[in-house]
């Protein structure tokens, strides 16, 4: 339960303070007071996404902090404990800064949070049910919500989802590969002409600097047969050839060194220098022997050439960048190839996890309709005490198991009969607005039905209702707040004097600036407030009385008593 309440500029709040009690507190003020900032203060506590517009204008930014009582086994010590907090005697402080600027913090028992461990958190300690609730109980897509809320079918909803989870990416994949089916064909058609007719050039590597090379060659083989001949003849074919001059040479230096042998070595050297130059000139001779005059060749060698320049426009700029395009082509191939035995696998897969889901969806079905039978008894139950006797309240399910989805392939729409004899109708066709206010509340009675003590906020939930209607839905809010503790906002004068704690709030201006401020009841200034209520800006003396009347009788009614202090103590 929310114990303390501390608000510092926020919206039309400078600073307020109040303390909340177990059971049935009450909030009441003319409209336009501030009471929906106390309600919105309440919800950023439970993880409610914070505006900077919030923040007081003037001021930086707004600070809020609240004050909590767990009891022991509360669902909260759980979260805490993996968020390494302690929350010692049960005590849990949220304290939360709105910064104008954007920089907004949120600390949980003195340790820096998240606003997603707050939502969490939140989750288990606050429940707000709002006008929204109204609009939102006219939408049938939020039955199933309420319905499945009330069979706590967390569970088999996890289950269930999880196999579509799996179901609806197998059937994704089996949609793209057949969306794409005709360009995985062009593909691989492609992709294997680009195969062969890389292969039918029979590239090797380097193979077009070679070529070039050869026909480099081949172009100049007169140039190349005259310059060989003109070398060997000048070197050993003429009569005064170099071989013939040098040889000469060679005998006068050997006679020279038979005279004088420090010529022997320079005779040697002469010697090897004539032995060189006769391999060159045999070089020569067998180079111009081998120079070959082959056109045919020649224009083979282009062919070749051009053939290749025409596949380096398509796939690379030579040839070895050819071939390593060619060797990417494979894989590709046997992967598109692949495609079709990968549809068929997955097929087989899509229809075992088809059966996997409907398995979980069908069972989920079942106890929905289970559900939808106690739910109905349950709120026509509440709605008896809501002078609403002879309502008949049907969830109506549709099934199709042909339109799976997360949740389950099930429909749900509230149906009402508020009048005796009358079929049940769509609640949204059928109810008046007073009607739906309190299917609303006979709703949030049964659905909360958590094991621990929770903070329930009920702004306006009341309206379209009054008389004798608004007196029963005060009966039903006191002994709800038995099991939880209740805030209710409301205009009603025949509610609020089932309240346990009774806060008024208001506003006030110095001509500068405007304040709200928050006032606790007692006594004589309740039947003031309650007076207000029934009569407007003139209290009358017959409202003042109406308004112990109606004390008086909502003390004497025969409503459960408040909650135990082992319960909710503080």
């Amino acid at each position: 339960m929310l114990k303390f309440l501390s608000i510092e500029n926020l919206a039309l709040i400078d600073r307020l303070q109040v303390e909340f009690q177990p059971g049935f507190n009450l909030i009441t003020g003319e409209t336009g007071s501030g009471k929906s900032i106390l309600v919105d203060a309440v919800g950023l506590l439970g993880g409610k996404r914070a505006s900077q517009e919030m923040v007081r204008q003037g001021f930086s930014k707004a600070l809020l902090e609240g004050l909590f009582q767990l009891e022991e086994g509360h669902p909260a010590f759980e979260l805490l404990q993996e968020s390494g907090i302690e929350a010692d005697e049960g005590q849990l402080i949220v304290r939360r800064e709105i910064s104008r600027g954007g920089t907004n913090k949120i600390f949980v028992n003195g340790r820096l949070s998240t606003g997603a461990f707050l939502s969490r958190l939140g989750a288990v300690l606050i429940d707000i049910h709002g006008q929204h609730d109204q609009q939102e109980l006219l939408q049938p897509s939020s039955h199933l919500k309420y319905l499945d809320a009330f069979g706590e079918n967390e569970r088999l909803i996890r289950k269930t989802s999880e196999a579509f989870r799996h179901l609806d990416a197998i059937r994704k994949r089996i949609g793209e590969l057949r969306d794409g089916e005709q360009e995985r064909l062009r593909e691989l058609d492609s992709l294997r002409y680009q195969r062969n007719e890389i292969e039918g050039l029979r590239l090797t590597p380097n193979l077009d600097e070679e070529l070039r090379r050869e026909k480099g060659l081949l172009s100049s083989s007169e140039k190349r047969l005259s310059c060989a001949q003109e070398s060997y003849r000048l070197l050993f074919e003429e009569e005064g050839s170099a071989l013939s001059l040098l040889g000469r040479a060679s005998r006068s230096l050997q006679d020279l060194n038979a005279i004088d042998s420090r010529l022997e070595s320079a005779s040697a050297r002469l010697e090897e220098a004539r032995y060189n130059l006769e391999e060159v000139a045999f070089e020569l001779r067998d180079y111009r022997d081998g120079v070959e005059f082959d056109p045919a060749r020649q224009q083979q060698i282009e062919d070749r050439l051009a053939e290749i320049e025409q596949a380096c426009r398509k796939y690379g700029r030579n040839a070895d960048e050819i071939l390593a395009y060619w060797e990417t082509l494979e894989p590709r191939i046997e992967e598109l190839a692949g495609s079709e035995t990968q549809l068929e696998d997955l097929l087989e897969q899509q229809a075992k996890k088809w059966e996997l889901y409907l398995k979980s969806a069908r069972a989920l079905s079942r106890k929905r309709r289970r559900d939808a039978l106690s739910l109905g008894k349950a709120v026509e139950s509440e709605l008896t005490h809501l002078a609403m006797g002879k309502s008949v309240f049907r969830p109506e399910i549709r099934s199709d198991e042909q339109q799976p989805a997360s949740r389950g392939f099930d429909a749900v729409e509230f149906l009402i009969s508020p009048n005796a004899g009358e079929d049940p109708r769509p609640l949204a066709k059928t109810a008046s607005g007073g009607e739906l206010s309190r299917v609303i509340l006979a709703l949030k009675s049964v659905l909360t039905l958590e094991n621990y003590a929770k903070t329930l906020v009920f702004d306006e939930v009341d309206s379209g209702v009054g008389g004798q209607v608004a007196s029963s839905i005060g009966d039903r809010l006191a002994r709800l707040a038995q099991r939880h503790q209740v805030f209710c906002v409301t205009h009603l004068p025949q509610v609020a004097s089932y309240a346990g704690r009774h806060l008024r709030v208001s506003k006030t201006s110095d001509g500068k600036r405007t304040t709200v401020r928050i006032t606790p009841l007692e006594a004589e200034n309740r039947v003031e407030e309650l007076a207000r209520m029934l009569a407007g800006d003139e209290v009358t003396e017959a409202a003042v009385s109406h308004a112990k009347e109606l004390l008086e009788r909502a003390s004497s009614a025969n409503a459960p008593p408040q909650p135990s202090a082992r319960r909710l103590a503080v």
